[in-house]
């Protein structure tokens, strides 16, 4: 300790505001603990930035300020200050605690997660807000028909007169340490699919060919999570057009498989009124029984188009702006084709109050 209140390093005598952690490692490619193995009684922080660690339960591990929390009855070690990519925590999200501690449980394992359910259920999310409370950063990538393998991959670019290789979606997260989702693997491409097999294997490594044979290996923090709308085997139900089939032994890769239905009534409830606390009580309640037919409907195969928690939250939300009938048009009657949009039409008006009468 300086007599500037600044922190000195015992080792070259630079001095830093409030912690060494950052100049130990960056200058002398050290751990806290290595540091103070060698400068014994060295402290790491100045006394009122020691004390403000200690108060929010924040320590120094492995040359990082880490906090420990428990989630869903899981203990886990996070980053205590987030960095780059780590996703926004919705305080106002609704989890499934059974499936969010499964689905930690299988991130803090490293397995290879594939989440498979229908559109608008929440497969996405729920990662992304458990990667937010952890501090872990993640990225998306949309696999039907957006991404492209040299997006995926890499590949070579000029700039200023010189050839660099930029790397791409699955190189990047590998080498930082990033949660990769991959949206709607059953609609990936079969380049991608291949290029997916070794890093699926435990300890998986990426070799780039493009780039002259490349290794790429995966960083301890990083893990690979999956999002579909059908377990591999096509469009078995007609409601997604696109799908393709995976074969065995490209499913076989991942660890585990988490199914991922609509919520109950009353936690999808509890999202809308979360959501949208100005619908009235008595209107939620509709919505959710129009939500709950439809999906019935659908099941029956009378219905091509289902209604997801994403569109009940959509129509939700316009109410106040647009009013019930404008709203109920806009996010759900206006996307189906017509015969649909009348059976739809009917039971609304079975289950919203306030609604006008069509007739």
């Amino acid at each position: 300790m300086s007599e500037n209140g600044m922190i000195r390093c015992e080792l070259c005598g630079r001095e830093e505001a409030a912690s060494l952690l950052r100049h130990l490692r960056e200058a002398h490619g050290l751990a806290p603990e290595a540091y103070q193995a060698r400068c014994p009684g060295s402290p790491l922080f100045t006394p009122d930035f020691g004390h403000y660690l200690r108060e929010n339960g924040i320590a120094a591990a492995g040359g990082k300020l880490v906090r420990h929390v428990n989630l869903f009855g899981v203990a886990a070690t996070v980053d205590a200050l987030p960095g780059r990519h780590v996703p926004d925590a919705d305080g106002r999200y609704n989890f499934d605690p059974v499936l969010a501690r499964s689905v930690l449980l299988s991130l803090i394992a490293n397995d290879r997660v594939l989440l498979v359910g229908p559109t608008g259920s929440g497969k996405s999310s729920l990662v992304v807000q458990l990667a937010a409370r952890l501090n872990w950063p993640l990225r998306r990538v949309n696999l039907h028909g957006e991404t492209g393998v040299s997006d995926f991959l890499g590949t070579f670019k000029a700039r200023g007169g010189e050839v660099y290789f930029q790397y791409g979606l699955l190189p990047t997260a590998m080498r930082e340490g990033q949660i990769l989702v991959l949206e709607e693997l059953d609609a990936a491409t079969p380049e991608i699919l291949f290029a997916l097999q070794g890093v699926l294997e435990e300890e998986g490594t990426l070799t780039l060919a493009e780039n002259g044979g490349e290794i790429v290996l995966p960083q301890p923090n990083f893990r690979l999570v999956a999002t579909a709308n059908t377990l591999g085997r096509g469009d078995e139900s007609g409601l997604y057009a696109g799908t393709n089939v995976l074969n065995a032994s490209h499913l076989d890769r991942w660890d585990v498989v988490y199914s991922v239905g609509y919520p109950e009534s009353v936690q999808e409830t509890a999202i809308v009124r979360e959501k949208a606390p100005e619908v009235p009580a008595a209107l939620v309640e509709g919505m959710i029984n129009l939500a709950r037919d439809v999906r019935k409907a659908v099941a029956e195969e009378q219905l091509y188009t289902t209604f997801s928690t994403r569109r009940l939250l959509a129509f939700a939300r316009k109410i106040s702006s647009l009013g019930l009938e404008q709203a109920l048009a806009a996010t759900v009657l206006n996307k189906l084709a017509p015969e649909e949009r009348r059976v739809v039409a009917e039971l609304a008006q079975r289950h919203l109050p306030g609604l006008p009468d069509a007739a």
